[in-house]
This record gives structure tokens, sequence and C-alpha cells, in this order.
């Protein structure tokens, strides 16, 4: 038996913790191929990857990220376009910012043999040291103006130089994406416009009040939660300090929450009846809205205004699926009784499910019920997980099931120890018949290689 929870919150807030999250579209891009090597290819509307005799990588680069401090990104992501129907997959390179021949290329100046970090002899391959692996773009499953995004972030933290370039290279076969200034393309049957087509980097930012709140973001807590902490806002002034005030509630209206100011630098606070007299307290099934509010005197206006964040107190329903069963097989089948017991405040729901281990799926009937019946006809270990829930939090637990074809078998399948060698006939007794069996065989077998078994 073996327990296991997940937490089921209501995400009541977008993105990752309210942050905001900023678009930058390429600054240009181009296509290379080697059938072409000193010849600029401006005049393709679509950006190609080929990996064959007619190979083709393209370039996409970023030269400006608007000011974005790079080392505050939380996550960025690259997404690309199709521009006709050609499924595949390809690679995503990023040229190391350490490499600098030809970084300032332009759309009508960019040829296969001076592309940065290109492996001019390679169909595929970029240049070792020279750019760094990012990964696969999977558009197997495609159409034109389909869209797929890929993890940049520790590429853009990485940036010193603001230039941002990436290579796209060794396909799975011919395909296309559009370009930095494509005009349109399908999407789903409908033409989408220039900005939504081309390539694009999304980059989250930090939120620009108090950040890092512990509970983290729909959080499930016991009520026995004493702090409440997060990270201050950096000063308009270095040195100086931010000042703050919490408020604290059971819905997300600043009239109705308890109100706490703190001293100046404070980065967390107690939860108690003292600093929240209506709501510190906490009782279990609640939902809690909290908001960190900060001031910094030097700046005007002087109020940095924060997110409004949530968690949740509660415990998951308490689950226990029964107790490990090992049976065998008679004329062919066996009944087994799925015996689950679960406790909780409240209203809740359950589901069996069949977990894969290698044995064959079965049947679950009635599988909504805590405690139900299995048939099964087959040799094998199976295991069932039992889980409940309660419109919140779900919890789980799992019961395994070991059938042999008999007695003896299924004890051996289940402790996974070897038969006893003078068990020569498995049936977990070791008997005259064993004897018997052993004797009958080494009469049967030459051991005179010498002699007998020459002649």
């Amino acid at each position: 038996m073996r327990k296991a929870y997940l937490f089921l919150t209501v995400c009541l807030l977008s993105g990752l913790l309210g942050a905001a999250t900023v678009q930058i579209p390429a600054d240009v891009s181009c296509r290379t191929d080697i059938t072409n090597r000193t010849v600029n290819r401006h005049d393709s509307n679509k950006l190609s990857i080929r990996a064959d005799a007619s190979a083709a990588k393209s370039w996409i680069k970023w030269t400006d990220l608007d000011g974005i401090n790079v080392s505050t990104i939380r996550q960025a992501q690259l997404r690309l376009t199709t521009y006709e129907t050609r499924p595949g997959l390809f690679d995503v390179s990023a040229v190391n910012d350490d490499y600098t021949t030809n970084i300032n290329w332009g759309e009508r100046d960019i040829t296969w043999d001076n592309a940065p970090a290109n492996a001019t002899e390679s169909y595929t391959a970029v240049l070792a040291g020279a750019a760094t692996y990012v990964g696969r773009m999977d558009f197997q499953n495609t159409v034109a103006g389909d869209q797929r995004f890929i993890d940049v972030t520790s590429i853009l933290k990485a940036d010193t130089d603001g230039i941002v370039q990436f290579i796209l290279h060794n396909s799975t076969g011919l395909m296309n994406m559009c370009t930095h200034d494509q005009g349109g393309t399908m999407l789903d049957g409908t033409v989408i416009g220039p900005e939504a087509a081309r390539p694009m980097l999304f980059i989250t930012l930090p939120p620009a009040g108090a950040d890092w709140p512990n509970p983290e973001l729909n959080q499930v807590v016991s009520s026995t939660l004493s702090t409440l902490s997060w990270t201050n806002p950096e000063p308009n002034i270095p040195g100086t300090l931010i000042t703050c005030e919490v408020f604290l509630g059971t819905e997300p209206n600043l009239l109705t929450m308890d109100r706490k100011p703190l001293t100046p630098g404070a980065t967390s606070v107690a939860v108690n009846k003292t600093n929240f007299p209506t709501y510190g307290a906490l009782a279990n099934n609640t939902r809690y809205y909290w908001k960190v509010d900060c001031y910094d005197p030097s700046r005007v206006p002087a109020l940095i205004p924060g997110e409004m964040w949530t968690f949740y107190v509660g415990q998951p329903p308490s689950v226990d699926a029964g107790q490990d069963q090992v049976v065998w097989l008679t004329d062919g089948s066996v009944t087994v009784n799925l015996d689950g017991t679960v406790t909780d405040d409240g209203p809740f729901t359950v589901v069996w499910t069949q977990l894969a281990t290698g044995a064959p799926t079965v049947t679950i009937s009635p599988d909504n019920v805590q405690d139900t019946s299995i048939t099964l006809t087959a040799r094998g270990t199976y295991e069932f997980m039992l889980t409940a829930d309660d419109g919140t939090l779900q919890s789980s637990d799992t019961v395994r099931v070991v059938v042999g074809n008999t007695p003896c078998d299924a004890s051996h399948l289940a402790s996974g120890k070897p038969y006893n060698t003078a068990d020569a006939n498995q049936d977990c007794i070791v008997d005259l018949t064993d004897f018997a069996a052993l004797i009958i065989q080494d009469w049967l077998e030459c051991t005179d290689t010498l002699m007998l078994c020459a002649r």
C-alpha cells in the first residue's frame, strides 16, 4: 500500500504569480541553403530547414530586448509559425555571445558561408563551441499556420550584448516557418495578421511590487500556518527602506480584509488575531486572499501595489485502498474484492483506476464506489489506485494484487524468491516425488565424459 497526495486548487490568477508577459517580434530573419552558398536569399518568403543534399538552415535575430534586465526574466519562450503544411521536426540552437563573427548580419547579406556559427560543410550541424543547443521543435501533426513554443529562458538570461540569435537546423524533411516580415498566414483556416505569424519572444517578468510569496500562489496549507512572507521591491534610491502593509481576508476585497501596517524593511508578518483580528485564526476548508502593498517615499507616486495572492487551508481526504493481496487462478479466473476506505470532513467522490505494471488490462465496474470487485483471468502483478476528490483536494492510495497460476506460483511471484533447488516440480513441497524426479534425471544423464560418453 503506497499513499500519494495531489492538491488540486483553482487557479485564480493567470501567468507566473501575476507577472507581466512582454512580446518582442524578431528584428530580422533569413534562410540560407547549401546550393547557393554565397547567395543571399532575402528573396525567399519563408524560413526553410532541410537536412539533405539541398540543405537549408535559417537564422532569426533580435537586436533589442526593449531594455529588459535579463537577470530578472522569469521565463522566455520562442514562438514559431508554420508557413505551409510540411510536418516534421527540427533543432533550435542559439549563437553564443562570445562568437562575434558577422553578428551584425542583415536580411540582405547573410549567406550559407557567412552565417554566424554555421558548420558550412554539414547539412545539419552548427559550429561546435559557437552555439548552444536549445531543443527540438515538434511540428509533426500540424498544418499551415500552426504554432509551437520552445523555452529559451536560459539563453536570454545568459545574454550579455543585447543580441539574441537562433538557428533552425537539422530537420526531418523540408520544413518552412514564417519570417520576421511575414504578411500573414492561415491558422485553422483563418488568415491571421503579421504579428500573429512572425517569430516572437514571449518574456515573463516579475511584478513591480512585492514578489515571491510564501505560501506560494494557490498553495494548500494547514490551519497552523504561522507566517506570511515575501520579498520587497527594490527601492528607487539604493539603501533606503521599503515600507509595506499586508491585507488578509476570505474574499479579494480590500474593504473587507484585515489590514496590518509593518515597520520599514519588514518582509514577513505573523498570522494571528493580534495582527489580523477577523481572519488571523485560520479555518479549515477555507480559501484566503492576501496582498502586500508597499511604499517608497522616494517615488512618485509612493504606492507600489502588490498582486492579490491566495492560499487554501484544508486537509485532503484520507484514503486507504486496502491490504495487498496474493491470489491464484481456479478454473482460469479469480474474483478479487477491492475494499477501500475514505474519510473526509465533507462530501467527496471516488474512482478506481488500474496502473500500468505490465499486467493485462481489466475492467473495474463499478469504478466509482469504495468497495468493488474485479475478475482476473491471467497471471501477473496488478496495481489499482483509489482516488478521492472533495472538490478542492485529491488524495490516493494503491493496492497490489498478485495473481499466480497456483498457490505456490503466486507465493513466489509475490516474493520474487527463487524455488528451492530440491523442489523439482515447483509445488513448494520438497518430498519423495521431487527426490524421484531428481534421481531419474541423474540416471538419464551421462557424466563419464572420458569413457562411456565417448563410445
